[in-house]
């Protein structure tokens, strides 16, 4: 009977060994369960756009579009009209923000208008384009402008793709030729 004794005991310890091991995997794996809840609301939180950075700088509108969305880029050019068909010297590029965004700041105040057809004879003082670089091959084109600058200093913008006409004062135009160096 001693033997049998013995086995009993040995059976009790082993099984409540077993229950000891089989609480402490639970336990586990809700530390691990909670732990992959938080992470994933975490990763969600910041995919959706908001920061969790408190040093992170606030910006302007334009700024953020500059910073988040791409990187700007004007390029200027003269156009020519030749016999051959017309062509753009693109001779400037302009990737300096302020001036990008004083530019997009004179075409959002611009006025829409009616083709002037007295002031939009010959060709176009000046052609731009804004286009937002996304560090791909292929950037997106934003705007596309003629300008005819008139002798009283203000100035007549054609949107190119749409045929829109727009008006703008003359120190709007100076702002406007400052930004573009032309």
């Amino acid at each position: 009977m001693g033997n049998i004794r013995i086995v009993v005991r040995a059976t009790m310890r082993t099984t409540s060994k077993h229950y000891e091991w089989s609480d402490f995997l639970r336990k586990q794996f809700w530390i691990i369960l909670l732990i992959s809840i938080s992470v994933f609301i975490v990763g969600c939180a910041e995919s959706n756009g908001e920061s969790t950075d408190p040093d992170q700088k606030i910006s302007t509108q334009n700024e953020e579009e500059i910073s988040v969305e791409g990187h700007k880029i004007i390029l200027v050019g003269t156009p020519n009209f030749n016999g051959e068909g017309p062509s753009m010297n693109m001779d400037q590029e302009i990737s300096d923000s302020t001036r990008i965004v004083k530019v997009e700041d004179v075409m959002g105040t611009a006025k829409k208008i009616e083709k002037p057809l007295d002031k939009v004879n010959g060709a176009p003082d000046v052609f731009f384009t804004i286009t937002k670089s996304g560090g791909t091959k292929q950037d997106t084109l934003e705007e596309r402008r003629f300008i005819w600058y008139q002798e009283d200093g203000s100035a007549v913008l054609l949107a190119d793709g749409s045929g829109e006409y727009y008006s703008i004062n003359s120190s709007q135009a100076k702002e406007l030729k400052e930004a573009l160096n032309k």
